[in-house]
């Protein structure tokens, strides 16, 4: 009896000629792994035997010559003078161009000394960092920050004048900038691990 709903009994379905499942369909051909492997082997020998096969003979050492019978009529080298900027030399030639006392400006001084209290107070505040002080170090450190600020904007301006007037290679040029370019890495420093103020 057939029945109308969508849903057929197992026994209505066995009298159906169809399979239920589908087998899935081989592959045909040999597995391609070995091959690969059999292949790759074969070519690095190939390769080795090639190699073994140039490798060139010993070559018989000759008579040793002097080296300064062949190049005696040279003159002997002289090494670079330093800061030529020559192969050895320096990366620049040091020059003194500014005149003699360039570092006694009041400004200079004025900036130095602000940037000797801005040490002391960074000095403190290291300390209140090894003793887990985060306030004090905060403090301090804010302290220091403003005060190297103030030494670095304070000279910023001259040196620049310098720089262009004597150029960045003149001795006291360079210590002006060695020394302002250690208060902008400390600077960096306190606005990296001080809180804002």
């Amino acid at each position: 009896m057939a029945t109308t709903s969508r849903y057929r009994k197992r026994d209505e379905d066995e009298d159906d000629d169809r399979p239920r499942r589908r087998a899935p369909a081989k592959k045909g051909g040999p597995p391609m792994v070995p091959i690969l492997a059999l292949v790759v082997v074969l070519v690095g020998a190939i390769v080795v035997a090639r190699l073994v096969a140039k490798a060139p003979a010993p070559v018989e050492e000759g008579p040793k010559v002097d080296a300064s019978a062949i190049f005696g009529d040279l003159p002997e080298e002289q090494p670079p003078v330093p800061g030529s900027g020559g192969p050895g030399g320096g990366r620049f030639k040091v020059t003194d161009k500014a005149p003699s006392g360039l570092t006694d400006n009041a400004t200079w001084i004025a900036a130095l000394h602000t940037a000797e209290e801005a040490a002391a107070l960074f000095a403190k505040a290291k300390d209140a960092k090894a003793k887990d002080d985060r306030a004090k170090f905060n403090e301090y450190g804010n302290q220091a920050k403003d005060l190297y600020n103030k030494a670095v904007e304070d000279t910023a301006l001259w040196e620049e004048e310098l720089i262009e007037k004597y150029g960045d290679t003149d001795r006291q040029v360079r210590d002006i900038m060695r020394i302002r370019n250690g208060w902008l890495d400390v600077l960096r420093t306190l606005h990296k691990t001080t809180g804002r103020s």
